[in-house]
């Protein structure tokens, strides 16, 4: 440095990303806590915005942030590979994640500011509907970013901050309209709100205080048109109106499920159900507790039962024997007791009992096979040497409605499950396995899917909750099982739901994917091209709102242009 002078980072400069760290820990995680999300990037877009604009002296400090947001994502997962017993060597895999994160994580808010950078300083940038324009830069290409990562990650959604909102009813429902994606476009756009607001009230505060011009609003006061549009197009008023609009559809479509909105009485409002037990086993190698399972079966059926269906790998066949012999109880169960039976088991291809296939089948009361299914989506690191199966969803039409299934980290990929939707399936049977904490995190993420695809989810679950969600998110059913037990609900027999994101698919996420696109090309064309192309756009938007004022004839008088500018300030 300069005559020996050490530079020391502020306070604030130390401590922000630390905080980011924190956030992070409780984000997306094992430890979910629904705020901490938008806190997180709001910090780190202070935190990035005090450095300026890029230079090697701002190399460390975004190495530092980058190394915080590492670490809060190693630590939020650090669990993720842990069962009873804690593995020190199975730590290297979330923190290896982590990198990957922080850096999908950091790269729309350099493009975010480096937006701002360019254009925030021109006078039509600070309200109006071009400041709104501005306020959606991060938020557009985190979701075009993330839908990219979705659609190749070997691990689907799962680490999508959408899921974080779990307890946010109103913003589960907005699944049902723009998928996670849309959940996510609002959590990054509110955290920019956040950011901007506190921004605005350092930067112009002094200059706020000295330019207003108050006038009694009354009968003879008038704003122009012009004006009326940049406010209603300003960026704070329209977050806030969106905001209210997806609280207010979120809450409607909750408390109507049952068509309760407006005071029906009680018995007008019961919904048909079946009863529906699970079988919970221990995803073992072995066959020893087969009779066990069987036997279970057969009593849950007496007691009324007319739908079963076990854990995920509840047994092991090693031949075709095995096999057969498997199928052939399945197969007296269900005739005897008329019932539909989903069996799980692992069908082992070779003598070192290694490669397998993780299988569901599904047995109608008459005995027949109404599907067989394999397993899409193996868990990476774990079932290593399971094949992955067809990536196709299975239905079978029934009495209670079309049923459709998957098993366990299948419902971590929204884009597979949107084969039950489109198949209008209306209960769909998920055996699943899991272990240490992970879950309760996994049963969480996958409600979302029947909120997107207007299903029920019936979920056994070994190791990890049984659940039972309608397509409104109500809960029917939650257990908590270990290796062992079971777990009996009355499921409600509801039709399929048409929903928005089912017909629309990823749209939302696509129009933010080119989105992204034109951000990316204002960001990197010559700045006098773009500060042209604004020009003309702004002079055609200009003449037709005079036009406008000029056709309207009014006598009445109008606010002063200072008015209307403060108007603007919003």
């Amino acid at each position: 440095m300069p005559n020996g002078v050490v530079s020391v980072p502020s306070v604030g400069a130390v401590v922000t990303p630390l905080f980011v760290l924190v956030c992070t820990v409780f984000g997306p995680g094992l430890l979910n806590v629904a705020p901490t999300p938008y806190l997180a990037i709001a910090l780190s877009l202070g935190y990035l915005d005090r450095l300026g604009s890029w230079s090697w002296a701002a190399l460390f400090p975004n190495l530092y942030l980058f190394a915080c947001l590492t670490v809060g994502t190693g630590l939020a997962y650090a669990g993720m590979l842990q069962t009873d017993v804690w593995d020190n060597s199975m730590l290297a895999a979330p923190f290896l994640v982590g990198i990957g994160v922080a850096l999908v994580n950091l790269i729309p808010l350099w493009i975010h500011l480096a937006w701002q950078r360019r254009f925030l300083p021109q006078e039509r940038f600070q309200n109006g509907a071009w400041a709104l324009l501005a306020t959606l830069v991060a938020p557009s290409i985190w979701v075009a970013l993330f839908t990219i990562v979705y659609a190749v990650s070997p691990i689907g959604s799962y680490g999508s901050i959408a899921y974080t909102q779990f307890q946010l009813e109103p913003m589960v429902q907005w699944a049902s309209v723009a998928g996670i994606a849309g959940i996510e476009f609002f959590m990054v756009w509110a955290s920019v709100i956040l950011y901007r607001a506190w921004v605005r009230h350092v930067r112009l505060e002094s200059t706020e205080l000295d330019n207003k011009n108050w006038s009694e609003i009354g009968v003879k006061t008038r704003f122009r048109s012009r004006a009326f549009r940049r406010l209603l197009f300003a960026p704070t008023p329209t977050f806030l109106l969106v905001t209210l609009f997806i609280f207010l559809f979120g809450s409607m479509r909750f408390w109507n499920a049952d068509g309760t909105f407006y005071m029906k009485p009680l018995h007008d409002t019961i919904i048909p159900t079946v009863q529906a037990s699970c079988i919970i086993g221990a995803s073992s190698s072995d066959t020893t507790d087969l009779p066990r399972y069987l036997n279970q079966t057969v009593d849950f059926a007496k007691k009324g039962s007319k739908i079963i269906i076990w854990s995920e790998t509840s047994v092991s066949v090693n031949n075709a024997q095995q096999l057969d012999n498997l199928w052939a109880a399945a197969r007296n169960i269900s005739t005897t007791y008329g019932i539909y039976l989903g069996i799980t088991y692992s069908q082992f291809l070779d003598e070192q009992l290694l490669k397998n296939k993780n299988m569901f089948t599904l047995f109608d009361p008459n005995g027949q096979v109404a599907f067989e299914y394999q397993k899409a989506h193996p868990v990476i690191m774990v079932e290593t040497d399971t094949i992955p199966g067809p990536n196709h969803l299975p239905v079978a039409d029934s009495e209670y409605g079309r049923l459709g299934g998957a098993i366990c980290f299948d419902m971590d990929f929204q884009n597979f499950i949107a084969q039950a939707g489109d198949q209008k399936v209306d209960i769909l049977l998920q055996p699943s396995w899991t272990w240490g904490s992970i879950g309760r995190l996994e049963a969480t993420i996958q409600s979302f899917r029947a909120v997107e695809q207007g299903l029920t989810i019936f979920r056994c679950g070994s190791w990890a909750p049984s659940t039972v969600w309608d397509p409104y998110h109500q809960l029917f059913g939650y257990k908590y099982n270990l290796g062992s037990g079971d777990f009996t609900a009355e499921v409600p027999l509801r039709k399929h739901v048409p929903t928005v994101y089912n017909a629309v698919g990823n749209l939302w996420a696509y129009i933010c994917c080119a989105a992204s696109i034109v951000f990316l090309i204002l960001v990197l064309v010559p700045k006098r091209h773009v500060d042209r192309w604004f020009a003309a756009i702004e002079g055609r938007i200009l003449r037709r709102s005079r036009s406008d004022e000029g056709s309207s004839g009014s006598s009445l008088p109008v606010t002063s242009d200072d008015a209307v500018r403060e108007a603007d300030n919003a």
